[in-house]
């Protein structure tokens, strides 16, 4: 029987992994050093577990590279970069720990250095899974 969260261990879509994407967005020209929330952030509503993650760039950058990092709250589970001229359509893979968030944790994309002109414009895509709970049999 579902709870009123409209959440069950019968639901078929249980242990099946889900993709989210922050907002497009492009970082402009950082220096080194400087790291600033870009993308928004991300507030789990249930707890959820973080499997993986990736960046696409969706227009073509010139002249440099462009640094992501992937935040539960203020601590780093992964940084990805475009290297030196990125084309639309380029897709850069992460690799992080899977990890656990709990209702009203959040997950942030900061941007860092960047030295591409113009800035290319990334969506960057998380992927996950549900972390079910006793009461939502």
């Amino acid at each position: 029987m579902a709870t009123g969260k409209g959440r069950s261990y019968s639901d078929p879509s249980y242990g099946e992994k889900h993709v989210f994407s922050f907002a497009r967005c492009s970082m402009g020209t950082r220096s080194d050093g400087a790291t600033v929330p870009e993308a928004g952030i991300f507030t789990a509503m249930d707890p959820i577990t973080v499997t993986d993650w990736n960046i696409v760039c969706d227009a073509t950058g010139d002249g440099g590279t462009s640094v992501w990092v992937l935040c539960k709250g203020t601590t780093a589970l992964g940084t990805l970069a475009f290297v030196t001229n990125p084309t639309a359509g380029t897709t850069v893979e992460g690799s992080l720990t899977e990890t656990s968030l709990t209702a009203g944790d959040t997950l942030c994309l900061y941007s860092g250095t960047s030295v591409a002109d113009p800035a290319p414009f990334v969506i960057a895509r998380v992927e996950y899974r549900e972390t079910f709970e006793a009461e939502d049999s």
